[in-house]
Protein backbone atom coordinates (compact mmCIF):
# COMPACT_ATOMS: atom_id res chain seq x y z
CA UNK A 1 0.00 0.00 0.00
CA UNK A 2 1.39 3.39 -0.96
CA UNK A 3 0.41 4.91 2.37
CA UNK A 4 2.76 2.45 4.10
CA UNK A 5 5.58 3.64 1.84
CA UNK A 6 4.71 7.21 2.72
CA UNK A 7 4.81 6.33 6.43
CA UNK A 8 8.27 4.82 6.05
CA UNK A 9 9.50 7.98 4.37
CA UNK A 10 7.94 10.07 7.13
CA UNK A 11 10.17 8.34 9.68
CA UNK A 12 13.25 9.77 7.96
CA UNK A 13 12.17 13.33 7.20
CA UNK A 14 10.56 16.06 9.33
CA UNK A 15 8.18 16.93 6.49
CA UNK A 16 7.68 15.30 3.07
CA UNK A 17 7.74 17.43 -0.07
CA UNK A 18 6.31 16.63 -3.48
CA UNK A 19 9.88 16.28 -4.74
CA UNK A 20 10.49 13.61 -2.06
CA UNK A 21 7.39 11.76 -3.21
CA UNK A 22 8.35 11.93 -6.88
CA UNK A 23 11.88 10.68 -6.24
CA UNK A 24 11.01 7.82 -3.86
CA UNK A 25 7.47 6.87 -4.89
CA UNK A 26 7.22 7.49 -8.63
CA UNK A 27 3.68 7.17 -9.87
CA UNK A 28 2.05 8.42 -6.67
CA UNK A 29 -0.13 11.24 -7.89
CA UNK A 30 -0.71 14.54 -6.15
CA UNK A 31 -4.44 13.80 -6.36
CA UNK A 32 -3.84 10.81 -4.08
CA UNK A 33 -2.11 13.04 -1.52
CA UNK A 34 -5.03 15.47 -1.71
CA UNK A 35 -7.45 12.62 -1.08
CA UNK A 36 -5.40 11.40 1.88
CA UNK A 37 -5.37 14.94 3.24
CA UNK A 38 -9.17 15.23 2.97
CA UNK A 39 -9.63 11.90 4.73
CA UNK A 40 -7.18 12.79 7.52
CA UNK A 41 -4.57 10.17 6.61
CA UNK A 42 -1.98 12.90 6.08
CA UNK A 43 -1.80 16.59 6.99
CA UNK A 44 -0.87 19.18 4.38
CA UNK A 45 1.35 21.58 6.33
CA UNK A 46 1.71 23.92 3.35
CA UNK A 47 1.13 23.49 -0.37
CA UNK A 48 3.37 20.61 -1.41
CA UNK A 49 4.42 19.59 2.14
CA UNK A 50 2.91 16.78 4.19
CA UNK A 51 3.25 15.01 7.55
CA UNK A 52 1.46 12.09 9.18
CA UNK A 53 -1.11 12.79 11.92
CA UNK A 54 0.32 12.27 15.40
CA UNK A 55 3.94 12.65 14.30
CA UNK A 56 4.36 16.15 15.76
CA UNK A 57 4.76 16.02 19.53
CA UNK A 58 7.02 18.91 20.55
CA UNK A 59 8.38 22.23 19.32
CA UNK A 60 11.59 20.71 17.95
CA UNK A 61 9.50 18.82 15.39
CA UNK A 62 8.07 22.17 14.26
CA UNK A 63 11.53 23.75 14.16
CA UNK A 64 12.77 20.97 11.86
CA UNK A 65 9.72 21.36 9.62
CA UNK A 66 10.25 25.12 9.41
CA UNK A 67 13.86 24.68 8.33
CA UNK A 68 13.07 22.13 5.66
CA UNK A 69 10.12 23.98 4.11
CA UNK A 70 12.03 27.21 3.49
CA UNK A 71 15.78 27.13 3.08
CA UNK A 72 18.15 28.56 4.00
CA UNK A 73 16.60 29.62 7.30
CA UNK A 74 17.11 29.25 11.03
CA UNK A 75 14.76 29.65 13.99
CA UNK A 76 15.17 33.07 15.63
CA UNK A 77 13.26 36.07 17.01
CA UNK A 78 10.48 35.24 19.51
CA UNK A 79 10.71 31.48 18.97
CA UNK A 80 14.43 31.41 19.78
CA UNK A 81 14.04 33.82 22.69
CA UNK A 82 11.37 31.57 24.18
CA UNK A 83 13.43 28.44 23.51
CA UNK A 84 16.43 29.94 25.33
CA UNK A 85 14.26 31.03 28.28
CA UNK A 86 14.78 34.74 27.66
CA UNK A 87 11.09 35.64 27.43
CA UNK A 88 8.30 34.10 29.50
CA UNK A 89 5.67 33.76 26.79
CA UNK A 90 4.84 30.50 25.07
CA UNK A 91 5.11 31.26 21.37
CA UNK A 92 2.34 29.82 19.22
CA UNK A 93 4.17 30.31 15.91
CA UNK A 94 7.62 29.40 14.63
CA UNK A 95 9.58 32.49 13.62
CA UNK A 96 12.69 32.16 11.49
CA UNK A 97 15.02 34.37 9.50
CA UNK A 98 15.88 33.53 5.92
CA UNK A 99 17.71 34.91 2.89
CA UNK A 100 14.64 34.59 0.68
CA UNK A 101 11.59 36.84 0.63
CA UNK A 102 9.47 37.23 3.75
CA UNK A 103 6.78 34.57 3.97
CA UNK A 104 3.93 33.64 6.32
CA UNK A 105 2.48 30.12 6.20
CA UNK A 106 -0.70 29.35 8.11
CA UNK A 107 -0.90 25.60 8.62
CA UNK A 108 -2.96 23.18 10.71
CA UNK A 109 0.09 22.77 12.95
CA UNK A 110 0.99 26.41 13.64
CA UNK A 111 1.97 29.57 11.83
CA UNK A 112 5.41 29.54 10.22
CA UNK A 113 6.82 33.06 9.83
CA UNK A 114 9.98 33.77 7.83
CA UNK A 115 11.60 37.21 8.00
CA UNK A 116 14.03 38.18 5.27
CA UNK A 117 17.63 39.21 5.92
CA UNK A 118 20.51 39.84 3.54
CA UNK A 119 22.79 36.82 2.87
CA UNK A 120 25.78 38.45 4.60
CA UNK A 121 23.77 38.45 7.85
CA UNK A 122 23.20 34.69 7.81
CA UNK A 123 25.31 33.76 10.84
CA UNK A 124 24.99 33.28 14.59
CA UNK A 125 23.14 29.97 14.64
CA UNK A 126 23.95 26.36 15.49
CA UNK A 127 22.70 22.94 14.50
CA UNK A 128 20.70 21.18 17.20
CA UNK A 129 19.16 17.74 17.40
CA UNK A 130 15.52 17.63 18.42
CA UNK A 131 13.28 14.72 19.33
CA UNK A 132 13.82 13.13 15.91
CA UNK A 133 15.44 15.59 13.51
CA UNK A 134 18.10 18.28 13.30
CA UNK A 135 17.29 21.98 12.99
CA UNK A 136 19.11 25.33 13.02
CA UNK A 137 18.63 27.61 16.03
CA UNK A 138 19.84 31.17 16.61
CA UNK A 139 22.12 31.70 19.56
CA UNK A 140 20.53 33.75 22.37
CA UNK A 141 22.51 36.84 21.35
CA UNK A 142 21.62 36.44 17.70
CA UNK A 143 17.92 36.14 18.57
CA UNK A 144 18.13 39.42 20.50
CA UNK A 145 19.89 41.17 17.62
CA UNK A 146 17.37 39.85 15.10
CA UNK A 147 14.52 41.16 17.22
CA UNK A 148 16.03 44.65 17.34
CA UNK A 149 17.01 44.57 13.67
CA UNK A 150 13.59 43.53 12.40
CA UNK A 151 11.42 45.26 15.01
CA UNK A 152 12.15 48.94 14.43
CA UNK A 153 9.40 49.86 16.93
CA UNK A 154 11.63 48.64 19.78
CA UNK A 155 14.13 51.40 20.48
CA UNK A 156 13.81 52.95 23.95
CA UNK A 157 14.63 51.55 27.37
CA UNK A 158 10.89 51.50 28.10
CA UNK A 159 10.25 49.41 24.97
CA UNK A 160 12.88 46.93 26.10
CA UNK A 161 11.51 46.67 29.62
CA UNK A 162 8.14 45.75 28.13
CA UNK A 163 9.75 42.72 26.51
CA UNK A 164 10.18 41.27 30.02
CA UNK A 165 13.50 39.57 29.40
CA UNK A 166 14.28 37.11 32.19
CA UNK A 167 17.03 38.83 34.17
CA UNK A 168 18.50 35.62 35.58
CA UNK A 169 18.76 33.94 32.19
CA UNK A 170 20.07 37.12 30.58
CA UNK A 171 22.77 37.48 33.23
CA UNK A 172 24.22 34.18 32.04
CA UNK A 173 24.88 35.59 28.57
CA UNK A 174 28.11 37.26 27.48
CA UNK A 175 27.25 40.94 26.83
CA UNK A 176 30.29 41.42 24.59
CA UNK A 177 29.18 38.50 22.43
CA UNK A 178 25.79 40.15 21.90
CA UNK A 179 27.44 43.48 21.14
CA UNK A 180 29.89 41.88 18.71
CA UNK A 181 26.97 40.16 16.99
CA UNK A 182 25.24 43.50 16.49
CA UNK A 183 28.41 45.19 15.24
CA UNK A 184 28.75 42.59 12.47
CA UNK A 185 25.63 44.11 10.91
CA UNK A 186 27.50 47.42 10.60
CA UNK A 187 24.41 49.41 11.61
CA UNK A 188 25.19 52.03 14.28
CA UNK A 189 21.52 52.32 15.25
CA UNK A 190 21.41 48.55 15.92
CA UNK A 191 24.54 48.64 18.04
CA UNK A 192 23.02 51.56 19.93
CA UNK A 193 19.89 49.54 20.71
CA UNK A 194 21.96 46.68 22.08
CA UNK A 195 23.91 49.04 24.31
CA UNK A 196 20.64 50.39 25.71
CA UNK A 197 19.43 46.85 26.38
CA UNK A 198 22.66 45.88 28.15
CA UNK A 199 22.29 48.92 30.41
CA UNK A 200 18.64 48.08 31.11
CA UNK A 201 19.45 44.49 32.00
CA UNK A 202 22.43 45.50 34.14
CA UNK A 203 20.04 47.50 36.29
CA UNK A 204 17.22 44.94 36.24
Amino acid sequence: MRLNEFAELAKKLPVISLDDVRSTMPGLRQETLSRWNRSGKVIMVAPGYYVLPGEISDETDLFAIAGRMYTPSFVSLESALSFHGLIPETVLSVTSVCTRKTRHINSPLCSFIYRSIQPQYFFGYEAKTGRKHKYLMASPGRAVVDLFYLRRDISSAEDMMELRFDSETFSGLDPMEILDMAERFNKPWLTGKVKVLLEVMKNA
